[in-house]
């Protein structure tokens, strides 16, 4: 009996064509699994995400870099004055105009308080005798200088008869639009607000149709050079101030105040006027670091 012989395994060229087939398809599988990351789920979602976050990004920086110098300043103000105005002893409100954003800043812890003003009503009697006469005479200057310098009550006194007394005060008051501003026959009982006072202020630093500039140099050069013990209050904000100061004891409290105009590091166009009035302090020491904590913070802030 024949026997057929061992079988040799083989392939057959069918079967070979069909795992050449199988490797190719093979092949291309893995040359796009290299390639072809950006098709998987989990990385495509995750680039996506990191361009979708770059957008508000941008969006918020632009927001911040246009926003108003204005409000910023008010908002910046608002949070370094609050503190103070709360720690303080009396009733306290500030007013100052910005040149560079044009906008007034006021904030108190007293609403609707009016301040009897002391000796800075001095310089408002001034303002009032030079829009009433246009010039001083030798003896008014000299009153004047006095007044304002050396803050005399006997040459405020002097001058405030010139003016018409409580009357003419209030015309000066009225002149310049000081509507929460009231003369008493007193003239250092006389109310205001430091709102009011930025209007005086203004007339005399920046440009105004009721002072000549003459007669704003004059009044400029007095808030100047007031004597050494009186540079205090507002002046705390700048080695370069003009200043006026009030302070009278009373039987309710000191009453202590500080106004006058910053000259900016840039020249006038960040400069300020400002105004701090305060009553009801247990000492005016206690006034005069309230106005002076107040200056110091709108200095940093308003004369970068």
């Amino acid at each position: 009996m024949n026997q057929r012989p061992a079988r040799k395994t083989q392939f057959k060229p069918n079967r070979r064509r069909r795992l050449f087939k199988w490797l190719t398809i093979i092949l291309i599988f893995v040359a796009l699994g290299c390639t072809a990351g950006l098709l998987i789920p989990g990385l495509n979602s995750s680039r996506n995400a990191s361009v979708k976050l770059s957008s508000p990004l941008k969006i918020v920086q632009k927001v911040v870099s246009n926003s108003s110098s204005s409000t910023d300043s008010n908002t910046q103000l608002q949070e370094a004055w609050k503190p103070i105005l709360q720690q303080a002893d009396g009733h306290v409100a500030i007013a100052v105009y910005s040149n560079q954003t044009k906008k007034t800043y006021t904030a108190s812890n007293a609403a609707n308080h009016s301040y009897r003003m002391a000796s800075t009503v001095k310089v408002s009697i001034l303002v009032g005798l030079l829009m009433k006469q246009g010039t001083l005479n030798s003896s008014e200057q000299a009153n004047a200088q006095a007044m304002i310098e050396n803050s005399s009550n006997t040459a405020a006194s002097a001058l405030f008869v010139e003016l018409g007394e409580k009357s003419g005060l209030q015309e000066t008051f009225d002149k310049l639009g000081m509507t929460d501003s009231k003369a008493h026959e007193e003239w250092g009982l006389s109310t205001t607000t430091p709102s009011d006072q930025l209007k005086l202020l203004n007339a005399i630093f920046y440009s105004s149709n009721l002072l000549s500039t003459s007669q704003q140099s004059y009044v400029r050069n007095l808030m100047q050079n007031v004597e050494s013990d009186q540079q205090w209050g507002i002046s705390a904000g700048s080695t370069n101030f003009y200043l006026k100061n009030g302070w009278l004891d009373e039987d309710d409290g000191w009453i202590i105040n500080s106004i006058g105009y910053i000259p900016g590091n840039n020249g006038a166009s960040d400069s300020y006027t400002i105004a701090v009035y305060t009553d009801d302090n247990s000492s005016m020491q206690n006034g005069e670091n309230t106005i002076e904590k107040l200056a110091k913070s709108t200095s940093k802030i308003l004369n970068k």
